[in-house]
This record gives C-alpha cells, structure tokens and sequence, in this order.
C-alpha cells in the first residue's frame, strides 16, 4: 500500500518556489528525479545510481532534496520500496518536452542506465559513410577561412574528380549531412555531400566572404495546408498531425535548404513520380520566384 511520505522523509512544503542546486551536476540529477516521475510514474534510488555512478548516500539526498522543493509530487510505498508520482504531480524544473522525450529514447535505445523506459523500437534508416578524417578537414577548413582541394563523386559525373571548394558551413538535410561552399569551378555556392568527399587533397587560404552566400543568410517563410484533394476527415487528421493553427503550418527555413524540405514533405516539384501528397504548398508561386533569384543547391 503507498503511503504519504513521513516526517522523516519530507522537508519544506512543496507549494514553496524551488531553490537553486547547489552545482550544474546535482541539477541534472533533480532534472532525472523529475523525468522519471512524469514519464514512468516512479522512481527507485538505484535509477539514479545506474544512471550517474553515484552512492546510496548521495541518490538518497538527492531525492531528499527533491522532496524538500515538490513534496506533492511524489509518495513512497514501503512494500515496494519505491516513490510513485503523485495524482498531482507537476513539474517544478522543466515543462514535460514529449519531443525531446521521444527523442531521448531512441537515442538512448536499449542503455538500462536511463531508468524506466516503456518497449520500444524504430525504423532503422541506412547510414551514410562519412570519413572522420575528411570531416576534420572541412571543419578546419570553416575555421580558418581555406580553401581545399577535394576529391569528389558527383551523380553526374562517371569518375571522382577534383574540385576547388571554400567550405563556410555544414547543414543536415534529414537524412545525410552536407557542407555549403563556394564552388571555384562554376562560381557559385553549392552543396557538397560529405559521404562522397572521398579526400582532401591540399589547402590554402580563401577570399571567398560567406556573407556573399545569400541563400545561406537568407531566409523564407514555407506556408503549408493540407492538399485540396484530401476529404474532410484527412484534412482533420493531417491538421492534427502537424499542429496546424487555424489550417495552416508555418515553417521558417534558409533559402538554402528550403528545396530539401519540400522534397522532406514529398512535394519536390522535380520528382518524376511524386508521391501521395498530405499537404500542400500555399505560396509556391511567392517561394519559387523567390528561390529562382538565388543560388541552386547542387542535388
């Protein structure tokens, strides 16, 4: 049977404002205490001691002092010898971040060290190549302001070739990683795929400014609806899913990247074959015109 917490288990009432850890790594600790009830619903002393590498001792004051700033979150059941999350329970530390939950999980898919977790699995996606050494390369080559030799792989060419580049940015597109940079042989900024850099031959300083790439700094507003040939009880569901306001979801990218979320959203006007479509692009006519005045991404 749980039971309230005794006298010797509790401190200040919990309707008093939190008061400050006394260091960042205590924090962290209070920040597992108060995720593991809002999630799991309990908490065990031995979660925090798998999850930091810390003594009964010290994950006993812990949960003390979490007690002391939000007594009404929590109880403690002796039998089972666990502290359960109250019917009242509300977070004192952070607002509950379902995304940043989710998110939390798949990063950390099967560590026993994050306490509770429920079942779980995802969709495995195939992972690109991307030489540690050839990364290494571009970041310095983004610090220092160089320009590099590189030999790459294009779609549109049979054989490697060698390309001048000054590289000013990296971005990830959603499922592959990419450097922005000035390409020196068509006198443009373009985007360069990391997995198919097969080396970085030789560097030197640039005089290329990446404040001259546009697309780059740059950036356009994406106003999405649902596709007019979806019936109404699709419309509802794809205005659920995307937490739309008022119809319509908003998205705010660079130039630069807004081909790759339009092809994200299957709605690539240069697919041959597009796919069945969930929403719609109101102001096309408004981005195209406006893309059409800057430099295209190298696909």
């Amino acid at each position: 049977m749980r039971q309230e917490l005794t006298d010797s288990e509790s401190a200040a009432p919990g309707s008093h404002p939190p008061t400050p850890p006394p260091n960042w790594v205590q924090h962290q600790r209070l920040l597992f205490i108060e995720a593991q009830l809002c999630w799991g619903g309990r908490l065990n002393r031995s979660d925090l001691m798998t999850r930091f590498g810390i003594s009964l001792p010290q994950a006993s004051l812990d949960v003390a002092r979490y007690i002391a700033v939000a007594q009404e979150n929590l109880c403690y059941d002796k039998r089972e010898k666990t502290y359960f999350a109250t019917p009242e329970f509300t977070p004192v530390f952070q607002i509950p971040d379902a995304t940043a939950y989710l998110e939390g999980l798949r990063n950390h898919l099967g560590d026993q060290s994050t306490g509770w977790t429920p079942p779980l699995d995802y969709v495995p996606q195939p992972s690109r190549r991307i030489d540690g050494l050839v990364l290494r390369k571009i970041l310095m080559a983004i610090r220092q302001a160089q320009r590099v030799r590189v030999l790459y792989q294009s779609k549109t060419r049979a054989n490697p070739t060698e390309r001048e580049i000054s590289p000013h940015a990296i971005a990830f597109d959603g499922s592959r990683w990419h450097t922005r940079a000035f390409c020196h042989e068509h006198s443009e900024f373009r985007d360069f795929v990391f997995s198919r850099i097969l080396s970085v031959l030789g560097h030197q300083p640039t005089d290329v400014d990446p404040a001259s790439d546009h697309s780059w700094h740059q950036s356009i507003e994406l106003i999405f609806v649902p596709d007019p040939g979806l019936t109404d009880a699709q419309r509802r569901v794809v205005e659920l899913d995307y937490a739309m306001e008022s119809g319509k979801l908003l998205l705010k990218t660079r130039k630069a990247l807004a081909f790759y979320v339009l092809r994200q959203l299957g709605l690539d006007p240069q697919s041959p074959e597009p796919a069945p479509k969930q929403l719609a692009l109101q102001n096309r006519e408004a981005v195209e015109t406006s893309l059409e005045t800057n430099d295209q991404a190298s696909r």
